[in-house]
């Protein structure tokens, strides 16, 4: 299958296979640092969708397409030039198809709790140049031989990362705080709807789980994720489904009930309407 047939990851097709040349990984205080070098002369899929934060930055290769979709955020066709730096929020949804030479980027995982559980804005192509020098030396230090002096280095720049990332990123109205929902609160969320799919889930349920009125957080709800509480189950559901008949051979009606439908007729409708065909179909073509 060649690249232009390609779409970006839904999160039910097979993901495309990664060719990393080289990759260091280390931890330095709360942040988790990833240095790396990817070769992608096929296209290669980048998936993140987690607990903490993830900051992307950009060291260098040049890039024939690179396709983007946030749950949350500017989708599009996003080629990075050297020093551009993508931030992925907590519980949001990224994807994206990279193809052409190489890249070579820094990835920083971030605890919520570390920018004070602030909401963070997903970005593409933003430009924070203490962060580009501090995840270019990190990345020297991480492919350089071990020593004392590259191990103290490499925590005093950990240290200024941390103050760098609370000062800029973790700034926000505790005024707003009512009406918002903060990245723990995100996460939250979305793990208890993935992991408890055939829960009767309602909206005080979901409320109390960040201890908000159901009026208050059925528009934070919107605006953290894109759409009602209800869409996101759904589609959490019918995605499950969809892997589970790619993958399994389980029958539809466990299936259906597997994932919190109420009836095989139920799940069939809804499968039909978000993928176009029936779930028997659907198993057929995969």
């Amino acid at each position: 299958m060649s690249g232009q047939a390609l779409g970006v990851w839904d999160g039910i097709r097979p993901l495309r296979p990664r060719a990393l040349v080289a990759r260091r990984e280390t931890a330095i205080g709360p942040i988790g640092i990833v240095a790396a070098t990817e070769r992608l002369d096929r296209p290669a899929d980048w998936t993140f969708e987690e607990a903490h934060h993830t900051i992307v930055v950009h060291l260098g290769g040049r890039l024939r397409r690179m396709d983007c979709e946030f749950s949350v955020g500017p989708s599009g066709s996003a080629l990075p030039s050297r020093g551009d730096i993508w931030v992925i929020p907590a519980a949001c949804r990224y994807a994206a198809l990279a193809e052409g030479g190489c890249a070579a980027f820094v990835e920083l995982r971030v605890p919520t709790a570390l920018v004070g559980d602030a909401p963070m804005a997903a970005r593409v192509r933003h430009r924070d140049d203490f962060l580009f020098g501090s995840a270019t030396r990190l990345a020297e230090l991480l492919r350089g031989p071990e020593s004392d002096l590259a191990n103290m280095a490499a925590h005093a720049i950990g240290d200024a990362l941390h103050l760098h990332l609370r000062a800029r990123y973790g700034q926000w109205s505790r005024q707003g705080a009512r009406r918002i929902l903060s990245a723990s609160q995100r996460a939250r969320l979305a793990a208890a709807i993935r992991d408890e799919l055939d829960a009767r889930h309602s909206l005080d349920t979901l409320a109390r789980l960040v201890g908000m009125d159901v009026r208050r957080f059925t528009g934070a709800f919107r605006e953290a994720f894109g759409v009602t509480p209800w869409q996101y189950v759904l589609r959490a559901r019918l995605d499950a489904a969809a892997r589970m008949l790619r993958q399994g051979s389980d029958s539809i009606t466990e299936i259906a009930l597997a994932t919190g439908f109420a009836t095989p007729s139920h799940f069939a409708t809804a499968f039909a309407r978000r993928f176009g065909v029936p779930p028997s179909n659907w198993r057929r073509a995969a």
